[in-house]
């Protein structure tokens, strides 16, 4: 996880707490919403990434956002990060920070299943 805590406070100007904040997030949202065979393939290169409890299978949504998918559940997050303190400008700098992260460690392939898999993922970036 140091490496990309890292790039987010240098790049994107988070402090440490909210940097760590944000990959676990992140990646929460990314154990529920990914293609469970595109997920394993991130997992391999990327174990910061995986759950750390529980199975990192979607949860079932009983607040009614199940009819919204995935877009529902995406501005979930970036409540959650604005919750951390992060604005929205850093939310979306975060968000690209990370799947630019995977891309360079995980390969384009991959990435590019999960983001179109993710509906409104690929507009956040």
């Amino acid at each position: 996880m140091e490496p990309l805590t890292d790039r987010l406070m240098a790049r994107v100007g988070l402090s440490e707490a909210q940097a760590r904040s944000a990959v676990r997030v992140l990646s929460t949202f990314l154990n529920t919403e990914a293609p469970p065979p595109t997920r394993a393939r991130l997992h391999a290169v990327l174990p910061d990434l995986a759950p750390a409890t529980g199975s990192g299978e979607p949860e079932a949504d009983g607040d009614g956002t199940s009819h919204f998918g995935g877009m529902a559940r995406l501005m979930r997050v970036a409540d959650r990060l604005m919750a951390e303190g992060l604005s929205m400008i850093e939310v979306q700098a975060t968000v690209r920070e990370v799947v630019a992260y995977a891309r360079e460690t995980a390969g384009d392939a991959t990435v590019d299943e999960i983001v179109t898999a993710i509906p409104g993922l690929r507009h956040a970036l």
